[in-house]
């Protein structure tokens, strides 16, 4: 709808914008920078929420809020034109008081004499709304994220852009530290890096890749096992890779301990069988040795040889009695403690065991606190004192000298007894084993002292930990829970 002074190639171009979905006005600059409207079209009409022919009286303004008025006249103002056309965003006011989001271009040229200001404006409601259904759905990831056990990364273009709080812990990266100066390789090890590359390659291609799975040393020194999950997706054009890992630590190590106690179970089995077997000719063979012992006293042509012989086959029979019921132990169901236990009275009767059947005993000291009763079984948790205790004092004999100690305290729900020796440790490698069964360093051990204590400890609800250091020392931690805290359990 123009007006008739408006040459009709300018008409043309009028007709296109409006086809085109275009709001289009045209204002005539006039005295005293008065503007005048002389065209509008139906399209501007809709946008500022008018009928057509209030959309040509309404006044050059007054669809913009106050603010906004002084805004885009100080842009008009400024605005000379020959540059080419002024784009900006704002937001018209209708009269029902909706406010629209729009795109406005301006721009001017000579009209009849006057110069005239071309306004061409594009409802952009939609596009706001799905911008900030967008900006919605980027908050509520985040948040999903940023709440997330797990650690979830996006990586993009050879960097890392996004990384919640657990993967910045995974990978060592504090909150205020640039997450793009990450070298992503730096946490893979060198001999898994071509395993990696192939699997994200296979990824790019749209190959369906099972989980990684990956083990890290933490900071703490301790193993720390991941399973990794990537997916393809598109950010801002380009192909970007979201990770989730899950920190399955715990996983394996129930898995690990579930399949130690299915080899047990097993082992356990086998134990009773052999033990069963061997204990009867065993003792056979411990009573003809011993006859045999007994003769050759009084036989004074045996030579000493023989004597010493006849000894050591006697000392081997006992030996393997010993080993065959350890075997039944091993093989034996848990039993259910039910008797109050002296802790205190446990270890210095083992110390002063200890001291009167070691000749070269070396110093033992004992530093108890108050102690309160546990339930379960004196002569087994006395057992588990002994081994240790043995354990402390041979170390200190094969360095040569030392001192053991034994603490004990009641922390929290728990007695906690602290046996430390200075002897010769353990080294790395072998401190894993120590606990397993038939595992020993010693030439005369069984290797089951303390994995039957381990056990013991778990069938009284408690716990054996060890440490050492080798050429240092050894310190082994029992934990029992008090009576108190049993029957806690029990009534819950």
């Amino acid at each position: 709808m123009a007006a008739p002074h408006i040459p009709g190639l300018l008409q043309a171009l009028l007709d296109a914008i409006e086809s085109a979905t275009l709001g289009c006005t045209v204002l005539i600059e006039r005295e005293e920078a008065r503007l005048e409207r002389v065209y509008v079209n139906e399209e501007f009409a809709r946008v500022v929420g008018v009928d057509l022919d209030a959309a040509r009286t309404m006044p050059p303004m007054a669809m913009f809020s106050a603010e906004e008025r002084d805004r885009l006249t100080a842009i008009r103002a400024s605005f000379s034109g020959v540059d080419g056309p002024r784009f900006l965003e704002t937001t018209v006011v209708r009269p029902d008081g909706t406010s629209i989001p729009v795109e406005l271009a301006m721009g001017y040229t000579a009209l009849d004499g006057s110069r005239a200001v071309f306004i061409f404006v594009r409802d952009v409601s939609a596009k706001a709304a799905m911008a900030a259904a967008l900006r919605e759905s980027e908050e509520r990831f985040r948040r999903v994220a940023e709440s997330s056990p797990d650690s979830i990364t996006v990586y993009a273009q050879g960097k890392y852009i996004y990384a919640n709080p657990v993967a910045l812990k995974h990978l060592g990266v504090g909150p205020d530290e640039d997450l793009s100066t990450v070298d992503p390789w730096a946490r893979v090890p060198p001999e898994r890096r071509d395993e990696v590359a192939a699997y994200t390659q296979r990824l790019r291609i749209g190959e369906v890749s099972p989980p990684l799975n990956h083990r890290l040393r933490g900071p703490d020194g301790h193993d720390q096992f991941l399973e990794s999950s990537l997916s393809l997706t598109s950010l801002g054009g380009a192909p970007a890779i979201v990770s989730y890992t899950r920190d399955i630590t715990e996983r394996v190590r129930l898995q690990a301990e579930l399949m130690k106690q299915d080899r047990l179970a097993s082992l356990g089995v086998l134990a009773a069988g052999v033990a069963h077997e061997l204990s009867n000719p065993l003792t056979s063979l411990g009573i003809e040795a011993r006859k045999l012992r007994e003769a050759s006293e009084k036989d004074l042509q045996l030579s000493t040889e023989a004597k010493a012989s006849l000894a050591q086959i006697d000392e081997a029979a006992r030996r393997m009695k010993s080993i065959i019921a350890d075997l039944l132990f091993m093989a034996r169901p848990a039993e259910k403690p039910q008797t109050h236990v002296d802790v205190a009275q446990i270890i210095v009767s083992t110390i002063a065991l200890m001291r009167a059947g070691t000749p070269s005993c070396p110093p033992v000291h004992a530093h108890l606190g108050d102690l309160v009763p546990v339930q379960g079984y004196a002569s087994k948790l006395g057992q588990v004192v002994f081994n240790v205790l043995r354990n402390a004092v041979q170390a200190v004999e094969g360095k040569g000298g030392g001192d053991v100690h034994v603490h004990a305290s009641v922390v929290g729900d728990e007695i906690v007894i602290v046996v430390e020796d200075d002897g010769v440790g353990i080294p790395a490698e072998t401190l894993p084993h120590v606990t397993q069964p038939f595992f020993t360093t010693k030439a005369d051990g069984t290797g089951l002292g303390l994995w039957i204590s381990q056990t013991l400890m778990a069938h009284h609800g408690g716990t054996l930990d060890l440490k050492s250091d080798e050429g240092a020392g050894t310190k082994v931690t029992l934990r029992l829970p008090t009576r108190q805290a049993q029957e806690r359990l029990a009534r819950s």
